[in-house]
């Protein structure tokens, strides 16, 4: 038979029961789970649409913006290659529809689990610039493309990454850690050392929803017309298995 054991973070639970209005074990189990801050215990309990973070403080996302808005009103070809997992597709679906709000001439591609693999590969890419596809996009997938994407820009089009994993990484002979980057003409990403977005655990599907809410800053579109994404994100991050809490939660 299992022995369940409940967690004893200390706290002062009665004082968090009264500030709140809830039972001395709700504030124990969230306790428990590292709420910890007032702030914090304010976004679990009532957070809401406007307690989310600011969109353009995620690294490149303005300079992203302003890449796209060139090519956008040049005509450019823009080509989103997503990957073939939940959190894959619902980026795709938000970063196209959001782009084609915005004017773009845009396509996309998911790769084939079996054929292509996973991400941005040389195949892809040659499709790409065989279509005249003048900028690449990624989304869920590219943060440790660097060949790729050193082979795309070879052929003169212009790489966007977005995506939400781990940075690769090298450790050096002193015990330091040098960060790889692809050589992209903007990286999102919010788990790059230097992005000053608070929340980092975040999946590439909300990574392209907070892009689009600043494409959308920049062309003048309502920023309620991005909520319409809000459901295809948290169906990812419930999907992708994203931690919840901060503005996953919400």
């Amino acid at each position: 038979m299992s022995k369940w054991m409940v967690y004893a973070k200390k706290a002062d639970f009665k004082a968090i029961a009264a500030r709140y209005g809830i039972d001395q074990v709700i504030a124990r189990i969230i306790r428990n789970r590292d709420v910890c801050t007032n702030e914090e215990i304010d976004m679990y309990l009532g957070g809401d649409i406007s307690s989310m973070h600011d969109a353009h403080l995620l690294k490149d996302a303005d300079k992203c913006v302003d890449i796209l808005t060139d090519k956008i009103q040049a005509g450019k070809k823009i080509h989103i290659i997503g990957d073939y997992d939940i959190d894959g597709i619902c980026s795709t679906t938000i970063l196209y529809k959001g782009l084609k709000a915005a004017g773009a001439d845009v396509t996309f591609a998911v790769p084939d689990r079996i054929i292509d693999g996973y991400g941005i590969n040389e195949h892809l890419i040659d499709e790409a610039y065989n279509n005249g596809t003048d900028t690449i996009i990624t989304c869920d997938n590219g943060i440790a493309a660097i060949e790729q994407i050193k082979y795309a820009k070879e052929k003169g089009m212009t790489v966007i990454v977005t995506d939400h994993h781990d940075i690769p990484f090298q450790r050096q002979e002193d015990g330091s850690i040098s960060y790889n980057l692809p050589s992209a003409a903007a990286v999102i990403n919010p788990k790059q050392k230097d992005c000053p977005y608070p929340f980092e655990n975040i999946c590439g599907a909300v990574v392209v929803y907070k892009f689009i809410q600043v494409l959308y800053d920049l062309f003048g579109i309502d920023r309620r017309e991005s909520e319409v994404f809000l459901e295809i994100a948290a169906m990812a991050t419930v999907c992708d298995v994203m931690p919840l809490c901060d503005e996953n939660r919400i």
